[in-house]
């Protein structure tokens, strides 16, 4: 599922560079994080950023095709976060 994650995150920061060159360097920190390690407090710094690229993205046709990107990568990154979270006790 990592790879998989990786992927989406450089698909998504290609498509930001049409759009915003400053989001697109948000999310090409998260590309980054993710390869160099994907550990819980990693993985919470990309979910946060990953949620301020879809606050700054601008209306119209050509964000809303990102978003549908930007909204799978999100999914992956949460299913990370929930696979790495410790078992609760009983």
């Amino acid at each position: 599922m990592l790879d998989e994650t990786i992927v989406e995150a450089r698909r998504l920061a290609a498509s930001l560079r049409g759009i915003d060159a400053d989001t697109a360097e948000s999310a090409h920190a998260v590309l980054l994080a993710l390869e160099s390690k994907h550990d819980q407090e990693t993985l919470m710094g990309c979910a946060a950023t990953l949620e301020t690229i879809e606050q700054r993205l601008p209306p119209g046709a050509l964000a809303a095709l990102v978003r549908v990107r930007l909204t799978r990568l999100q999914g992956l990154v949460n299913a990370l976060i929930d696979d790495d979270l410790p078992p609760t006790a009983a």
